[in-house]
């Protein structure tokens, strides 16, 4: 593939150039906030890159998310709650604080595609107490307000079939036993002491056990075509935050890339935007005819996406050709698989 050096071009390597540099969102990060003075916070948050406050003032999203979010769900009503009043030694709770600017969600990826990305930040309205499970000193569980919004949209997209990857606290084990449209889950985990525990504490407060199978098994092992097509939709969570997820995403397509449409990763928008990056700087070499040097970390996955590109013969001179490039989670999927471009 080759990119013409056009003026809507350039200006639009500029304007991605400078999104990658801008980092003032991050400012904000459990910045208190006050009542009373949330519209002035949010033309700040506007200023730095909150694409949600784009349009009319009067048309924003409150910044402040009643505690009632939280402790109306039913996993943390039906669980967590229970937990709490069995006042368990191997709990013990913790206080998430009101008033505080957190990331809500996953990264919510730029509306223009020019990776400017940004982040949903709220506020719970007041404290509230929640529960944690630690292992070698590891928080294990951790009941929080993004549990809610990163996992239930996959709980009610899963249907018949389901496996998952990743037992963790269990939340998207419980939620998705409430789509109706779910026939069973199958649970893979690699770490029998999580199972353990999770048998012996949370299975007893879970609704439909025959629903459910528990598998002791590690996902590189199980992740392979043959074994994935038996199930009709496909959940991982394997990994701790963003800044792992890229990675184990990657060795997982590598091994196989299952149907797309019926396959989600946890905070995949959080996790590609390394990825996003990577396939910009080939954008810049390609433009300039030379090749630049990439983190050690990255080097497979800049070789993965030397390899696709190389594999296009066209000469693109349209930005949003770069755009499509950029945010189409079928092609980054397909990068990360290790595929050539169709």
């Amino acid at each position: 593939m080759q990119i013409e050096p056009n003026e809507s071009i350039l200006a639009f390597f500029k304007r991605c150039r400078r999104n990658l540099n801008d980092t003032r969102l991050n400012d904000f990060l459990d910045r208190r906030a006050v009542p009373g003075q949330e519209r002035y916070l949010q033309r700040r948050l506007k200023q730095a890159g909150a694409q949600e406050f784009d349009g009319p003032e009067d048309s924003w999203p409150g910044l402040f998310l009643p505690a009632s979010f939280w402790l109306d769900n039913p996993y943390h009503r039906n669980v967590t709650q229970l937990l709490m009043d069995l006042q368990l030694p191997e709990y013990h709770t913790e206080v998430f604080a009101g008033h505080r600017l957190f990331n809500l969600d996953a990264v919510q990826p730029d509306r223009n595609r020019e990776l400017m990305d940004w982040m949903k930040l709220r506020a719970l309205d007041q404290d509230v107490t929640t529960l944690v499970l630690q292992e070698d000193e590891i928080d294990w569980m951790l009941d929080a307000p993004s549990e809610i919004a990163t996992n239930d949209p996959y709980a009610a997209k899963a249907h018949g079939s389901v496996i998952t990857f990743g037992l963790g606290i269990g939340y998207f084990l419980y939620m998705a036993l409430r789509n109706p449209n779910v026939d069973h889950v199958t649970v893979i985990e690699r770490n029998e002491a999580v199972i353990d525990r999770f048998r012996e504490y949370l299975l007893p407060l879970f609704p439909d056990h025959e629903r459910i199978t528990i598998q002791h098994a590690d996902a590189f092992d199980i992740w392979e075509a043959e074994q994935l097509s038996a199930y009709d939709y496909i959940y991982a969570d394997i990994w701790q935050s963003g800044e792992d997820g890229l990675f184990r995403i990657h060795e997982l397509l590598e091994q196989a890339v299952p149907d797309f449409a019926n396959t989600d990763f946890w905070i995949e928008d959080s996790c590609v935007v390394p990825l996003r990056t990577l396939i910009f700087l080939h954008f810049e070499e390609l433009l300039n005819g030379t090749t630049r040097p990439v983190h050690p970390d990255y080097e497979s996955m800049m070789n993965n996406v030397r390899r696709w590109f190389a594999g296009r013969n066209d000469t693109i001179s349209d930005p949003d050709q770069l755009k499509d490039y950029l945010y189409d989670r079928q092609v980054l999927r397909s990068i990360l698989g290790g595929k050539t471009c169709a």
